[in-house]
């Protein structure tokens, strides 16, 4: 599975970051290829909409890529209280738990971020969960997508 989070959807959404765009289109072609499922977190979506007329272009990239969005239940959201514990941080992080806890609970996902610090602390405390940049820059990640993309997706 590919989870998307907040700035993975507004490259989809958006014409501004095309290098960002074309990052996360790579990763869904990957996998669709290998029949796998792109979703993001219900939750994510309270980061990328906002009642304007902008917010239909999220949408529409969301039905474009056929990205499910997942729920944010009681179980995910006690998975997210427990990661964000590991770490000691505290609910101004909870939407970036929610995205590892489903990916978690999932049993595991690639996760689509600029954030990839965060996540990363965050992931080490979960099965599975890989977390890639989407953020355009040289040398080894621009390397990963390109030439291994198997890597990105073990």
């Amino acid at each position: 599975m590919l989870l998307l989070d907040s700035e993975a959807i507004s490259a989809l959404a958006h014409d501004g970051a095309a290098e960002r765009r074309n990052r996360v289109r790579a990763l869904i072609a990957e996998m669709r290829k290998r029949e796998l499922p792109i979703a993001t977190v219900a939750a994510v979506l309270a980061e990328v909409v906002r009642g304007r007329t902008a917010d239909a272009q999220v949408f529409s990239g969301l039905k474009r890529e056929r990205v499910r969005v997942l729920p944010v239940d009681s179980k995910v959201g006690v998975r997210a209280g427990k990661l964000l514990g590991k770490v000691s941080w505290g609910s101004e992080s909870a939407v970036d738990a929610f995205v590892v806890a489903v990916a978690d609970i999932e049993g595991g996902a690639v996760v689509a971020t600029v954030d990839t610090d965060d996540m990363r602390r965050l992931a080490a405390h979960a099965k599975r969960v890989r977390v890639v940049s989407i953020q355009p820059s040289v040398g080894r990640q621009r390397r990963v997508l390109r030439g291994d993309r198997m890597s990105l997706l073990r």
